[in-house]
């Protein structure tokens, strides 16, 4: 049976309700933290950045931030980290923290750890090569996630990296092994953390990881205390050809992305491919046993489910403690969420007030709890139909962090005490 509260939020999402209407309380709104016209990448030294400069490894219009995540500190500070794929070549360093230091076209970035773990060319694959996405878990690690690729040349293994927020050391790498990959074919981009053993009684060695393959369309699952990982595919992660253009704010471009985003609830696995409108699921425990997979990556195709479809494709999603899924449609672009206790369709999905053109194409999104315990939904838009089409404008604002608070969707303050909720409630089969 479906949570009384889930339907209740449910309901309440569908309806509008907390919208700003007569009696409702103040809408709660996405509000920009920093944005850039163009990246503005800081250097240790002068000399540094020349050398840079003079090898063809800076080139700030060439840089496009992907991910966001933020870390609340001890000290009270929030330390924001981005990442720069090398999609093409001129990015100095693809891994960086955002720092308080204006330059002309936003805030400058830092290299993490430091200047000297990026392979800016790729000769050395001990250092960070091409960063997709990271996670931050419960135990104050990030996970990063290295494709190895630099513009369609596998230079390195893509690999996970393990780094310890408190002294920003890393504490293990693992190499993908070359059964898991097609070199210059896979593109590791996305991973979902699953901690099965959490402090404070935990320590965090019971962790699986769930890595996206967006062109070479399959799952690559990581189990960190057997030092392993295996391969997983499906016809649902490939594009679907209906979906494969485009269109934000009134400029198209194609992009064929398969296996793009990836949330647990600990129970399942939720995906989709950015060339698509539907959504899957597949359980975590099938997922979760090699041996399932010893006879091949394509195997159990019934494990797999179609949940339900939207009217457009969404790029990066995340998920809250509540098991509500966020993500932003692309055409027209729009913030809206959906509960995993009830089914996949419209009328369950919630429409959270947000601008739209701060919100074109959302590449990054986590969930984070914030110094109070609350949930926020955090995000990094980057126009990414201007830098397919080539019009992007570094005198525009063209990337943007932003901020949600979640307590309105998980139920802090959708109904009044005086509210009548009978004739709020919906049922689920």
């Amino acid at each position: 049976m479906v949570p009384l509260w889930i339907l209740l939020i449910a309901f309440s999402l569908a309806q509008g309700y907390g919208a700003g209407g007569s009696g409702s309380r103040p809408v709660r709104t996405v509000e920009t933290l920093t944005q850039w016209g163009q990246l503005e990448f800081g250097f240790p030294t002068a000399q540094d950045r020349e050398n840079a400069q003079a090898a063809g490894n800076l080139v700030p219009e060439n840089g496009t931030p992907i991910d966001v995540q933020p870390q609340y500190m001890a000290n009270g500070q929030i330390r924001l980290f981005t990442t720069i794929p090398r999609f093409v070549t001129g990015i100095p360093y693809t891994l960086a923290t955002v720092s308080t230091t204006q330059g002309r076209n936003g805030p400058l970035l830092q290299p993490y750890p430091n200047y000297s773990w990026h392979n800016a060319n790729g000769e050395d694959c001990d250092l960070i090569t091409s960063a997709f996405r990271v996670a931050i878990t419960e135990c104050n690690q990030m996970w990063v996630i290295d494709s190895g690729v630099i513009g369609t040349t596998q230079q390195c293994p893509p690999q996970l990296l393990q780094f310890d927020l408190a002294t920003d050391r890393l504490l293990h790498r693992f190499r993908f092994a070359n059964n898991t990959y097609i070199p210059s074919g896979s593109l590791f981009i996305t991973p979902s953390v699953l901690v099965q053993d959490p402090p404070p009684r935990g320590t965090c060695s019971r962790t699986m990881i769930y890595v996206a393959d967006v062109s070479y369309h399959g799952l690559v699952v990581y189990d960190h205390q057997a030092q392993t990982s295996w391969r997983a595919e499906n016809r649902f992660m490939y594009p679907d050809p209906d979906y494969g253009k485009h269109t934000i704010a009134g400029e198209s471009f194609y992009l064929m992305d398969g296996m793009f985003a990836l949330n647990n609830d600990k129970r399942n696995l939720y995906f989709h491919p950015l060339a698509s409108a539907g959504e899957y699921s597949v359980p975590l425990r099938v997922l979760n046993r090699q041996e399932n997979w010893a006879n091949g990556p394509d195997v159990l195709p019934e494990e797999f489910k179609l949940l339900g479809r939207r009217r457009s494709e969404c790029a990066a999603s995340a998920i809250d403690d509540r098991n509500n899924v966020y993500c932003v449609t692309l055409n027209p672009v729009k913030l809206f969420v959906w509960n995993v206790n009830v089914p996949y369709n419209s009328r369950n999905f919630g429409n959270l007030p947000a601008k739209s053109d701060e919100l074109q194409f959302v590449s990054g999104m986590k969930v984070v709890r914030n110094r109070e315990g609350q949930e926020e939904l955090w995000m990094l838009s980057n126009r990414f139909q201007k830098i397919a089409a080539g019009t992007l404008n570094s005198n525009e604002v063209n990337f943007r962090i932003l901020r949600r608070k979640l307590d309105d969707v998980q139920g802090g303050v959708f109904f009044s005490n005086d509210e009548d909720l009978t004739n709020r409630l919906v049922f689920s089969q």
